[in-house]
């Protein structure tokens, strides 16, 4: 068998595997043999006929079929032995295409396997970008400690009428042209004023609603609501049980002791905790905003090369993954496009984007990698579990767990943690270097 490898130069690999007349022949005797096993002839028993025979009832097709199978088989777990570049194929099946060259009597077996996004980096160093961490002001912190309050106040039932930012316990059927409709009532339902968790308008309608009061409210669903209502009006009969106030905290030297996230002793303390919190999260979304703009920047310079068959399935997969999440909302695709009011072309558009997104920065990253000769190397795996000796022992106790549960993949664990550190000495170097 001849192999040849070629680089499409579009993040494809063609491996063409030539067969000659004196390779495929055996194989064509073998597989006739294993059909005509099988060929009923009369006056003979099964399998037993004559070759000449037996040979004439079997169909060429099957004949064709059993050869490509078996050439397949031979050869496939082979077909990418001898390539330099084999870790930056995907693990994507890959296409096949078979032609016959009647002058030369030879078989080709045209196989398509699909790159890993990559790119050709040049330049690594040098982008002028600076780092532009936003000041942390008095009020930033006051903010912060106000929604710290928040956070830990207490819900106090309340005569006094409801307000904005109050919860309400409420009873509420709803009607539609005087009659009650699917999931428009409860009991006992637990409502913030100003949540807009509920249909535009309802919420507002609640404001000045006091303990033990009954309310009629009028609404009209969106246009974008589920099909069901959309665009439908509704009434629906509200009785309120409980009104809750928030009564925040006194901020004090109590309240700042009491916070376990801060381990602080007076409130002084706290401001000062919160302010040097604050500032690390601007430094934080500085480097990252600096991040994104040097990949932005070596992204336009090195242009990465998608295969749109790895963008195909990485699409699919952002899509099965936004799914999932609308289902933990009880939600479906189709209601989820009613209420945010796009086509199912649209949402097919944007999961592509993101998928082209990932795709492109994971280019960068291995692209940058290669260029600036970053690697992970076991120091960086052992630094990662907390030291030598807690390496080793994780790496038992992962090879045991392998050997009980198939499903669990040690080695592939592993990758996964190598481009975890791979991702972040990319990103210190490239912050280092710009």
């Amino acid at each position: 068998m001849e192999k040849v490898f070629h680089n499409n130069e579009n993040g494809t690999l063609n491996v063409s595997c030539t067969y000659a007349q004196e390779e495929y022949s055996p194989i064509i005797d073998k597989v006739v043999d294993n059909l005509i096993k099988n060929v009923i002839v009369k006056g003979f028993r099964k399998g037993k006929a004559p070759r000449e025979m037996a040979i004439r009832q079997v169909k060429n097709e099957d004949i064709y079929n059993g050869l490509v199978k078996k050439l397949i088989d031979k050869d496939f777990d082979r077909l990418l032995d001898g390539y330099k570049g084999v870790d930056a194929v995907a693990s994507i099946r890959p296409k096949l295409s078979i032609d016959f060259d009647q002058k030369k009597k030879e078989y080709n077996l045209l196989y398509t396997f699909v790159f890993l996004p990559y790119c050709k980096v040049k330049k690594t160093s040098g982008y002028e970008v600076s780092l532009e961490t936003k000041k942390v002001l008095k009020k930033d912190v006051d903010e912060a400690i106000e929604k710290l309050l928040v956070d830990n106040a207490e819900l106090v039932p309340s005569k006094e009428a409801a307000e904005k930012n109050d919860h309400v316990i409420i009873d509420f059927i709803g009607y539609i042209d005087g009659k009650e409709f699917d999931g428009g009532s409860a009991k006992d339902y637990d409502l913030t004023i100003g949540s807009n968790s509920f249909v535009p308008g309802f919420e507002d309608e609640l404001i000045g609603i006091k303990e033990g009061e009954k309310r009629t409210i009028e609404i009209t669903f969106p246009k974008n609501y589920l099909a069901s209502l959309a665009d439908k009006k509704a009434k629906f009969a509200v009785t309120c049980k409980t009104v809750k106030k928030i009564v925040k905290p006194e901020a004090n030297d109590e309240f700042a002791k009491e916070l376990q996230d801060y381990k602080v002793e007076t409130f002084a303390e706290l401001e000062e905790a919160v302010k040097t919190k604050l500032k690390d999260t601007a430094k934080t979304n500085a480097k990252n905003a600096k991040l994104n703009k040097i990949f932005q920047l070596i992204e336009k310079d090195a242009k990465p090369v998608i295969a749109k068959e790895y963008l195909e399935l990485a699409s699919n997969k952002v899509q099965e993954e936004q799914l999932a999440q609308f289902k933990q909302y009880g939600l479906n695709l189709e209601e989820y496009l009613k209420i945010t009011g796009i086509t199912d072309e649209q949402f097919k558009k944007n999961c592509e984007s993101q998928a082209a997104q990932q795709a492109s920065q994971y280019a960068v990253v291995k692209g940058v990698a290669q260029a600036a000769k970053i690697a992970v190397e076991e120091d960086d795996l052992v630094k990662r579990f907390g030291g030598k000796e807690k390496y080793d022992e994780l790496m038992t106790a992962a090879k045991k767990q392998s050997e009980a549960n198939t499903n669990f993949n040690v080695d592939q664990y592993m990758e996964n943690i190598k481009e975890s550190i791979l991702i972040e000495k990319v990103n210190d170097y490239l912050l280092n270097n710009n």
